[in-house]
């Protein structure tokens, strides 16, 4: 039996956060005797892959130009790939910049073409340039039609806000939960043991952080938030997990306010699911989110998690998550309470298997969709 060709696009790098976390956790489950999966991509660099897009024999396409730089090679290009004869295209955007594969897609007749929104903010650190972004966003936006895609799809109803607006009826719009490998993330002392060990922080009040350093996640606050309670509780150290345009300056950040030895700088990490057992709280400070998809995995792990205001409520599938307000003397008062706290750690798996969180079962919505079921 001839299997359904999907491509996505962007391919996802190993170390590309939330979007790349959904699309191979989704390649990992999805019956591979029916479904195939392949990527193209416009990094101009040799992707790093994972294990399972080697293992599955996945293709990466990489094309040579951006649609501005020779908006003719991209079309060739883009158009090529679809000759190859994909039975359905799953694009991963965060936000508009322009239409461009959605109308070649249409054009190449590609059965099944799904929009999928993961964000509701553009992750651009100078003001000018975001506002530029933001501008041509909303324009694109008011110009999408359902004409340009079968499917549309969302993390939350404000990614679906964020990226269709009233262009999409909401009876069209499916949200899809960023869902994780519930097993690999599951609570376990041993391996909790085991790392803290490793990292020298045996007898720590660990407080963590995992995603990219960059403007979206606001990392900048929590280096702040850490030096107001270092002292009050000198066994508190912070592990960095992740890396990005702001390593540098919070690297000297830390330097300058005498942190040093007590942050530490992991970068990127592919044993996530190992640090998170290590860890006593997670934190995540960020300016906005699309759902926030380390916190599903941090959750399943028993691990308290304080988060900002921004990020959207549907993350909270457990009584051990928190939002706060950017008040940098609030985020020190939760986490001196939380170290002072008695706190019995508990697998949440199952619970988050029941929430709709687990990839395993959230991959066979997908599945219909791409055989042209749903």
């Amino acid at each position: 039996m001839r299997k359904i060709r999907i491509l996505n696009y962007p391919a996802p790098h190993i170390h590309g956060g939330g979007i790349c976390q959904f699309m191979l956790n989704n390649l990992k489950y999805i019956d591979k005797s029916r479904f195939h999966i392949d990527y193209a991509t416009l990094s101009k660099e040799r992707l790093e892959i994972s294990d399972d897009m080697k293992r599955f024999g996945c293709k990466v396409s990489y094309i040579s130009c951006y649609p501005e730089e020779n908006e003719a090679q991209f079309i060739s290009e883009f158009e090529s790939i679809f000759d190859e004869g994909y039975d359905a295209v799953h694009l991963h955007t965060s936000y508009w910049k322009g239409f461009l594969i959605e109308e070649i897609a249409v054009k190449k007749r590609v059965p099944v073409i799904l929009v999928h929104a993961h964000s509701t903010k553009i992750d651009i650190a100078d003001n000018e340039k975001r506002a530029r972004a933001e501008e041509l966003h909303e324009r694109l936006k008011s110009a999408f039609d359902t004409d340009m895609a079968t499917h549309f799809c969302a993390c939350t109803k404000e990614a679906a806000d964020w990226l269709y607006g009233s262009q999409i009826p909401s009876n069209k719009i499916r949200i899809l939960n960023n869902a994780i490998d519930v097993e690999k993330f599951s609570y376990k002392p041993e391996i909790r043991n085991k790392y803290r060990s490793e990292l020298g922080v045996e007898n720590a009040f660990v407080v963590g952080f995992a995603g990219r350093l960059c403007y979206q996640k606001n990392p900048e606050i929590l280096i702040e938030i850490f030096r107001s309670i270092s002292d009050c509780i000198p066994r508190a150290r912070l592990l960095m997990v992740g890396a990005g345009e702001l390593m540098e300056r919070i690297k000297e950040s830390v330097c300058s306010l005498g942190l040093t030895g007590k942050v530490i700088f992991l970068g990127h990490r592919t044993d996530i699911s190992g640090l998170f057992q290590a860890m006593d709280v997670l934190t995540l400070p960020s300016r906005f989110e699309g759902f926030g998809f380390v916190l599903v995995e941090a959750q399943c792990a028993g691990l308290r998690c304080l988060v900002s205001e921004y990020v959207p409520s549907q993350v909270k599938l457990t009584g051990n998550l928190e939002f706060l307000p950017y008040d940098t003397g609030i985020w020190a008062d939760k986490l001196i309470a939380l170290e002072n706290s008695r706190y019995t750690r508990q697998d949440m798996s199952d619970k988050i298997a029941k929430a709709g969180y687990s990839a395993k079962e959230q991959v066979k919505v997908l599945e219909k969709i791409y055989s042209g079921h749903a």
